[in-house]
Formats: C-alpha cells, sequence, structure tokens
C-alpha cells in the first residue's frame, strides 16, 4: 500500500504538487476578497464558491503544519524560530511600511501634517508584531469596506501556531506522534462546546475579551491552529496514512454534492461540523500537495505565494478607491484580473528583494555558527538542506 510518507519519499523529501497549491489557494483568497473588498459578498453567497472562504485558508494552514514538521524535527528550536521569523518578517515589514508610508499619503483625505500625526497612523506599525490594525488615517473611507489590509488577521493565528509548535519542540512531544495526535483530536472535540459556550457573545458590544473569546473559538479562525496540528499529524503518521486517489476523489464529489443540493451556511452553523471537515481537509491537502501537478508558467523562480497573500488587498483596495464605478454591477468579478497581476509583481519584487535575501543571510549565519562551534560534515549538510526544505515552507500570511 503506497502511503503519503512512501509518495512524499518517491519525490525526494517535496511534494511538487505543493508549489502548485499555494498559487491555487492564494489566487483563491484574492477571489474571495475581490467580492469581500466589492461589496459583492451576497453574490458570492449564492454559490458554492461561498464554501471557499471556509476551506483556503485552513488548507494554507494544514500545508504549512505539513512542511514545517519535517523542519522540526531536525531544528533546534532557536533555529526554527528563527527561520520561520526570517520567512514572515521581511515581506511583513514591506508591506506594513509600503501601506502606511505609500500608500497612505497618496490616498487618504487628511493634510499630510494630520495623517503622520494621527495616533491610528502610528498603531498601524503595530501589524509587525502580530497585534492586528486595519486602519490607516483617512484611508479609504468611501470603499466599500475601508480595511486598508484585512489579510493580516492570520498573522497572529500563525504566530500562535509557530508557539505551539515550539511548546511541541520543547516539551519533546514533536517526537511522539501518538500524544499530538490525542492533542489534536481533544482541540477538534473541546472545540465544540466552545464555540457553543461562544457563539452568543458575536455582537458589537462584546467585550475585548469577549471579542477574543469570539476570535479563538468560534470565527474562521478557529479552524487554523486545529488545521495547523492536522497537518503536523499527517507529517508524523505519513508512512501509515494511505496515499489514495480514490479517497481524496471521493472527498471531492461529497463536497460538491453538499453545495449543490444541500445548504451549506445550515450545514457550516454547526459546530461539530469542523470536527469532522478539518481532518479530510487536511488529507485532501496534502492529497494534492503529493501529487503530480504542472508547474505553473513563472513561478519557478520564487516562492511567491506568500507575497500573493500579503499585498494582493492593498492593491484590490487601490483600484477601487481610484475606479470606483468599474467594479459595479456583473462587472465586480473583473477586479480579480485587474489586481492580480499588480499583487503579483509586488510579490516578485518582495521575493527577490527582500524575502530570499533573508532566507540566504539565515542560513549562511546558521551553517557558519555551527562550523565555528566545531560541527561538520553530515550535519551541517543536513541542516543546510533542512533550512532549505524551511524556506519553502510558506506561511499564510503563508
Amino acid at each position: 500500500m503506497q502511503t503519503l510518507g512512501s509518495a512524499l519519499d518517491d519525490q525526494k523529501g517535496f511534494g511538487r504538487g505543493f508549489d502548485f497549491l499555494r498559487v491555487f489557494l492564494a489566487a483563491g483568497i484574492i477571489g474571495w476578497h475581490t467580492a469581500w473588498l466589492s461589496g459583492h459578498v451576497e453574490t458570492v453567497k449564492s454559490s458554492a464558491f461561498w464554501l471557499s472562504q471556509y476551506m483556503l485558508v485552513p488548507m494554507f494552514f494544514a500545508l504549512s503544519g505539513f512542511l514545517v514538521a519535517g523542519s522540526s524535527m531536525r531544528l533546534s528550536t532557536k533555529n526554527f524560530l528563527l527561520n520561520r521569523a526570517a520567512r514572515i518578517l521581511p515581506a511583513l515589514v514591506a508591506d506594513i511600511v509600503f501601506a502606511a508610508l505609500l500608500i497612505g499619503p497618496l490616498v487618504t483625505r487628511l493634510p499630510a501634517k494630520e495623517y503622520f500625526t494621527d495616533a491610528t497612523f502610528f498603531t498601524y506599525f503595530l501589524n509587525i508584531t502580530g497585534w492586528m490594525q486595519y486602519s490607516l488615517p483617512g484611508v479609504f473611507e468611501n470603499n466599500p469596506s475601508p480595511e486598508v489590509n484585512g489579510a493580516l488577521w492570520t498573522i497572529p493565528f500563525e504566530i500562535g501556531c509557530y508557539a505551539i509548535l515550539a511548546g511541541l519542540m520543547i516539551s519533546g512531544a514533536i517526537k511522539r506522534p501518538g500524544l499530538v495526535l490525542v492533542l489534536t483530536y481533544a482541540a477538534l472535540i473541546v472545540g465544540i462546546p466552545l464555540r457553543l459556550l461562544t457563539a452568543h457573545l458575536l455582537s458589537d458590544h462584546a467585550s475585548f475579551l469577549e471579542n477574543l473569546a469570539v476570535h479563538v473559538f468560534f470565527s474562521v479562525g478557529s479552524l487554523l491552529w486545529p488545521s495547523f496540528l492536522i497537518g503536523i499529524v499527517l507529517y508524523q503518521l505519513r508512512y501509515y496514512v494511505p496515499f489514495s486517489k480514490a479517497i481524496a476523489i471521493g472527498l471531492v464529489c461529497v463536497a460538491m454534492l453538499v453545495s449543490t443540493f444541500g445548504d451549506p451556511a445550515v450545514l457550516l452553523s454547526h459546530p461539530a461540523v469542523f470536527s469532522i471537515i478539518l481532518p479530510l481537509l487536511g488529507y485532501l491537502t496534502v492529497m494534492i500537495g503529493l501529487s503530480p501537478m504542472p508547474r505553473l508558467p513563472g513561478f519557478g523562480t520564487g516562492d511567491y505565494s506568500y507575497g500573493l497573500y500579503l499585498y494582493h488587498t492593498p492593491f484590490l483596495q487601490l483600484l477601487i478607491h481610484y475606479f470606483p464605478e468599474a467594479w459595479i454591477g456583473d462587472r465586480w468579478w473583473t477586479l480579480f484580473f485587474a489586481g492580480f497581476p499588480l499583487a503579483l509583481t509586488a510579490a516578485v519584487i518582495s521575493w527577490h528583494l527582500f524575502e530570499y535575501p533573508s532566507l540566504k543571510l539565515r542560513k549562511s549565519f546558521v551553517i557558519k555558527h555551527r562550523l565555528e562551534g566545531g560541527f561538520g560534515g553530515f550535519e551541517d549538510r543536513a541542516h543546510a538542506a533542512s533550512s532549505q526544505s524551511a524556506s519553502r515552507t510558506v506561511p499564510i500570511s503563508g
């Protein structure tokens, strides 16, 4: 019987489908945000594409969990976290600075002096720390959604996932698949009553702690850290989980039947449903990643999916700001084809200017440090290989 592990070994440790999947997921998220930012969410909710808001980001987190699990077993906790910071921070900092210092002054309704002295301008830089701020003074106030970059909402969850993984590494649980499986199963089961308990807190007048509880246990964000854990478990048990295209096709068919003949809104409103869906979605994600997929032209020179995710919202907002009449009525979907090339251009520049140099510098520092510390030979080559593998893992935000 072929397993996920044997399929991964056949591809020399990196599934060719993961590159395709990351770009596909990023494009799907841009498509969803096209509807959201242009004020056409209700139109999308009447179609099967509405399911994407519950699928795309959890799939990204399951993918990330599967890929970084290997690095967590080879690297020290310190080096793992440094590698993750080197992957996340350069593009995130560039995105925040670009929005605050270039986009904001360009489109704000406020005079420059008021813009640069407003408290909201300064708090926007807190995004770099994971404390999300979505507004800049006087920016995009006439757009259907005034948020400068709502896509940043996943950053705290990603940081939280890496904190969980660091805890698994420090405790040694990362090398005990059974323990992580029990933890993941518990997270899925415990999530059911927690979603029931926090559902009533959904209110504009909720306190900070109540909003935090809703965000962690009830909103779409509550699906992310369990998805990340599922990805880790699938990697740990990769030699026991079958690689079955029949199972994957069956899951896709069931999803299509439910979205066609059922009411997704009713189905997804039940807290227990996600405890079943997320493991299946994680399996489907890894199956696609380990399947032969076509190489996307123009994407072979770098990992642009993270940049696509980070940068697309400000560009979509700029297009809506300058050409508000172009995306009304049945033409709203054309915003995707106008915004995607702009976001991709920014992602390419970001990769070659900020992201890859940072990863390269980090890898060189780690190898040099280990050589000076007396380690050499096979260990250094193995670490270099693991660093390269880690650099290819994509946080949603990667």
